[in-house]
């Protein structure tokens, strides 16, 4: 290798020594590289596969492979680590330290970039991470401690701007279920902060606060998954024991009649598909799917808290969820306990709006429901989209007609987190921000959520009328209407982003996420 001053891939100039630093790192981190190259074709290795680069090369080796190692980077996705078996993920300390370095190197840091240092530094603390760390309250000191060779000496005084991510962890800590975890919206408000941080990200200070804050909400994570997987088999359970045999659970995807011993067998062979089954889709179908098999086996129990059925769990959950290996942790026992209760109530049998104000008196007029604004009606994409855009608002304000009066009829008590309106037989669920732009004064931004609703709403009722009919026409005008309406809250909720909205992103973003799943499995009753 040449000993003359150059310039690096950074066009900076570097000394020999610079030089070699930068080779030896990029050799410790080859392994890694090669491995991702590979699995996901990003590039083809450049020596032989098992080998290492040389350790003194010639300059038109050292600069082809610093080429290749830029190209997987700008290639590369945080969600393609995850995806790494965990044995050679965690296959060296050493490897580890060096891909993460790389990330933290570069001048010009990009969104993608900050996914992968987020990502790797709280997968780097938990390989390195002493065993009693596991289980106590982890406090900034022993996340600075353990991120030492990668950060250095690094002050570890709390940032002003980085106070939410406590209080986030404070609100998780009163969870009972991953359900709880995503009305809060509190994976988004995690991920919004990590968003407006800027440059301010990188600060030794903050990549510590958000290791510190990723790797408890991972630990918080597992601790609320097991205890829906334990409230689901004490309810299976208690269901076999009371002699029921076959249970209705086709909302988490089984039969009508789904046995218990199959149910058993499920949960006593649940596994989180991480790594090789990782896909955003699959990953959500299955916490989805555990979700909902809770909600129906309460409900098939009687329980108080029967009509609450599953969110979406959003990537961000899952994201944070799979942000450190599958490395034996110990996870601390805890028990099931029942999901808050839902309003259901069904057109055919709902009372009357009510005037709360008017009292008794019979002359005064019920309150008005909101009304779809202009802006929502279904654009014609083409001429045989036509006729479905004509009759479009009708049906949206028919739609949001049926579901305002069904919430101010039966208002949810306080303290639940969703709520479930019957349209037809269809049931949609309302987290409780939903609930509120319903029947709370709002401005636009609840016209927004409204607006998410609506559109979920129609598509699930497209969706029914399909499985039973097999007609297809109005599948195809409520997916023209909902992935019109997705582009719209997107832009809405960069909008609350760049204005510090907290809330209003969170609660859209969350909203316009599960239409998005919601378009995602319409999609499949396509021909």
């Amino acid at each position: 290798m040449t000993t003359n001053t150059n310039v690096s891939n950074s066009g900076n100039a570097v000394s020999p020594s610079e030089f070699a630093t930068q080779w030896s790192e990029s050799r410790l981190a080859y392994p890694l590289y090669a491995a991702l190259a590979t699995q996901f074709n990003l590039a083809p290795l450049p020596h032989p596969a098992g080998e290492l680069p040389p350790q003194r090369p010639t300059r038109d080796v050292f600069d082809a492979d610093l080429k290749w190692f830029d190209t997987i980077d700008e290639n590369l996705g945080a969600f393609q680590i995850r995806q790494l078996p965990p044995e050679t993920l965690n296959a060296s300390e050493d490897g580890l330290r060096a891909f993460l370095q790389r990330q933290l190197k570069k001048q010009e840091k990009t969104p993608a970039d900050r996914d992968k240092i987020d990502l790797l530094l709280v997968q780097y603390f938990a390989l390195c991470a002493p065993e009693d760390l596991y289980r106590k309250d982890i406090g900034l000191d022993d996340v600075a401690q353990v991120l030492r060779p990668v950060l250095g000496e690094a002050d570890v005084a709390s940032l002003e701007w980085c106070a939410p991510l406590d209080q986030i962890l404070g609100t998780i800590a009163q969870c009972q279920s991953l359900r709880d975890m995503m009305e809060h919206g509190l994976l988004e408000q995690g991920r919004l902060l990590k968003e407006s941080a800027g440059p301010l990200f990188y600060d030794p200070a903050a990549l510590i606060a958000f290791c510190r804050f990723n790797f408890l909400l991972r630990r918080a994570f597992i601790r609320l998954l097991h205890a829906d997987l334990s409230a689901v088999q004490q309810a299976v359970e208690a269901l076999d024991s009371s002699g029921v045999k076959t249970v209705d659970c086709r909302r988490a995807g089984f039969s009508a009649a789904e046995t218990t011993f199959q149910l058993r067998y499920y949960c006593e062979n649940w596994r989180q598909p991480f790594h090789k089954d990782y896909t955003a889709s699959s990953v959500r179908r299955a916490f989805e799917q555990l979700l909902a098999l809770r909600a129906d086996l309460e409900e098939a129990l009687g329980s108080p808290h029967a009509s609450k059925s599953s969110a979406t769990i959003s990537e961000e959950v899952v994201r944070s969820a799979v942000a450190s290996p599958d490395d034996g942790e110990k996870r601390p026992a805890v028990l099931a306990t029942p999901a808050p209760a839902a309003v259901q109530v069904s057109p055919s049998n709902a009372p009357a709006p009510k005037n709360t104000e008017a009292g008794k008196d019979a002359n005064v007029p019920a309150p008005r429901p909101p009304s779809i604004p202009p802006a929502v009606s279904q654009p014609a994409n083409s001429a045989n989209d036509g006729p479905a855009a004509a009759t479009s608002t009708a049906e949206m304000e028919k739609c949001l007609e049926g579901i305002w009066e069904q919430l101010i009829a039966a208002p949810p008590s306080r303290g639940r987190s969703m709520s479930t309106v019957v349209l037809q037989d269809t049931k949609v669920l309302l987290s409780s921000w939903e609930v509120g732009a319903f029947v709370a004064d709002g401005g636009q931004e609840a016209e927004d959520l409204r607006r998410a609703v609506v559109a979920r709403a129609l598509l699930g009722l497209a969706m029914d009328q399909r499985k039973r009919s097999g007609d297809l026409s109005q599948l195809a005008s409520a997916l023209v209407l909902a992935r019109t309406e997705v582009s719209y809250f997107q832009g809405r909720v960069e909008q609350a982003k760049r204005a510090k909205n907290t809330e209003a992103a969170v609660n859209l973003g969350i909203s316009t996420k599960r239409l998005l799943s919601t378009i995602e499995e319409a999609e499949k009753l396509q021909p």
